[in-house]
Parts: structure tokens; sequence; C-alpha cells
């Protein structure tokens, strides 16, 4: 069975990337990025104007935003879980909603926005068909819910931009027109001339990349369960931007849907930028710039990303209780069989 080397995979998920030097200048670097943030967000807020919004939500709108949340969770799971199945591995669905638990603790509390994903893979590594299919499972998992996202947003900015003519969804809907052009193109030449199957072939392709292709074709094998991946991801993020839109409309506004999906697909983009920690300061501020674009209020926008991270956070502390309690000791095996 094709397989990443051993030294290779450690590399991955082991060793430090930077010498220790560097590690702690980019995490210096992260530290005042995120004071400048959030200075920036404490001298453009109204403190007062804040509390009063705070003290006048909705509690039973903030509940089921909670539930929502929650429900975030075992969505996640369960499409891990298929892509797993693609490559005829079985995991316990409850096991991969802990492992996914573990794994948004230390997304919110390690300095670092891949320490959950490295944690997934390392707990599926482990598995009778090859490493590499812990990776790719992962990799496919947050590849398909970010085109998932972009589409989302391109959506509303179309929506967006014939309703109103704004500046911001114009300019989206026209890098969004350029992108899908391009991947158009790009995808056509590719097939044509078998770029892959060159590449692949060649003396100079390295390993891993001779690996991934390879076990890529067990995608093109299960065409109907990835469709169900896909469907799976536009529900995932339709659900976390209905839960955002809940938490806004709990503080007693109602935003508009189009407006609200262009800022929290906005949000999730910049958000990927490893510039402060844990996305602090840096979700909150461009929330509150892009709504405020479209005329909601910044203390408004502020409250709605605070609660949202208060709403997560006892999912985060489940996930830490499931790591020291023994989910960060070694690797685990595969819960059933390897299937036929």
């Amino acid at each position: 069975m094709w397989d990443l080397d051993r030294g290779y995979m450690e590399n991955i998920l082991t060793k430090q990337a930077f010498p220790s030097r560097r590690k702690y200048t980019l995490l210096a670097i992260k530290i005042i990025a995120s004071m400048a943030l959030c200075g920036w967000i404490v001298t453009h807020t109204d403190w007062q104007q804040l509390g009063s919004v705070l003290r006048k939500s909705d509690a039973r709108l903030i509940f089921l935003s909670f539930l929502l949340v929650c429900l975030s969770l075992p969505i996640s799971a369960y499409k891990w879980q298929q892509l797993l199945l693609i490559h005829g591995l079985q995991y316990g669905w409850y096991k991969l909603q802990r492992w996914y638990l573990v794994a948004t603790f230390l997304n919110h509390f390690l300095p670092t926005s891949i320490g959950g994903d490295g944690y997934r893979i390392y707990k599926t590594i482990n598995n009778p068909k090859g490493k590499t299919c812990a990776l790719l499972a992962v990799f496919v998992e947050r590849l398909s819910g970010f085109m998932a996202l972009l589409l989302l947003g391109y959506v509303a900015a179309i929506i967006t931009f014939a309703n109103q003519g704004d500046d911001l969804s114009g300019t989206i809907v026209m890098a969004g027109s350029i992108g899908i052009v391009a991947g158009i193109v790009g995808l056509f030449v590719i097939l044509r001339w078998r770029l892959i199957q060159r590449l692949i072939t060649s003396r100079f392709c390295p390993k891993p990349m001779q690996i991934l292709v390879h076990l890529g074709a067990d995608f093109r094998k299960h065409p109907r369960q990835m469709v169900l991946i896909g469907l799976t991801s536009f529900i995932f993020h339709i659900n976390r931007i209905f839960f955002i839109w809940l938490l806004v409309y709990s503080l007693g506004t109602e935003s508009n849907i189009s407006e609200l999906t262009i800022a929290v697909v906005a949000v999730e983009v910049i958000g990927l930028l490893p510039i402060s920690l844990g996305g602090l300061g840096l979700v909150e501020g461009s929330f509150m710039y892009l709504m405020g674009y479209y005329g909601l209020n910044h203390e408004t926008g502020l409250s709605a990303m605070l609660m949202l991270r208060g709403l997560v956070l006892p999912m985060s502390m489940l996930g830490g209780y499931f790591y020291f309690m023994g989910d960060r000791e070694g690797n685990s095996d595969v819960t059933d069989r390897l299937s036929q």
C-alpha cells in the first residue's frame, strides 16, 4: 500500500517547523498583533452602549443559538467519518465527535491555527490503510468546507449587489466570477493535456505528491458519497450563518441575511490569517467593520462576536476535559475492522 515515509509524517506532525528563536519571534508578533487589534476594538466601541445592548438581549434566542452551535459538532464529525469511509476506514461517530471537541479546545487555547487539525490527523494516523489517508481526510474536509463557504459568499454578494449595487458586494462578485472562470479554464487544461498523469509519472515528482494523487482515486470511485459530503459542507455553513444571525437578532437588531453572509464568509477567510492568537481581535474587529459597512453599529457587532466566543467556550472546555483525561495519550486504532 502507498504510504508516506515514517520520517516524513513525523516531520509534519511532531517536529517543530521552525527553529526555537524564530518560533518565539512569530509568537511574539502574534501577541503584539492581537493586542493592537484589541486596542482598535476598545477605541472604536462605546462600552456603555455595549452594556446596554447586552442587557436587552433575549436569553431564549441566545439559548437557541447555543443549541445550533452544538449542532455543528455532529455535522462536522459525520463529514469527517464519511471521508474516512471513502478510504475504507470505519471510525465510531461518537469517538470522532470527542476528538473534534479536543481539536476545538486546541484551536482555541494553542497559539496556532492547525493544532486541532494536527491532533485529528494524529488520532487517526495509525490505521490499516496508511498514514496518508488520515492526512487526506482532514485536508479534503477543510477544502470542501472552504469551497462551500466561498460559494455561499458569492451567491450572497450577487443578491446584495442586485438589490443595493454597493462597492463591496460588487468587488466580491467580480473577484468570484474571475476565480470561477479561471478555475474552469484551469480544470479544462489539466484534463485536456492530462497534466496530473504527466506530473506523477515524471521522475521529478516528489513521492508524497504521487501518493496523494493515487489516494485521490478513492474519491472518484464514490461520487454519491462526495455529493453528500458537499451537501454536509453547505449545511454546516448555513447553520453557522443562521446562528450568528440569531445572535444579532437576540440583541434587538434584524440584519439582512445576504449582507450577514458576506460578512461571515469574509470573517472566516480573514480569520485564517496567522496574525493573531486564535483569531483574537481579528475576528471581532473584521466583523464589526464589515457589518458596520452595512449599517450595524459596532456595539451590536462586537456583542454578537463576544457571545459567540462564550457559546463555543463550553465545547472547548469539554474538549479540554477529554484531552487531559487521556485523549492526548498515543494514537488510536480503528474502532472497527477495515471494511471489505
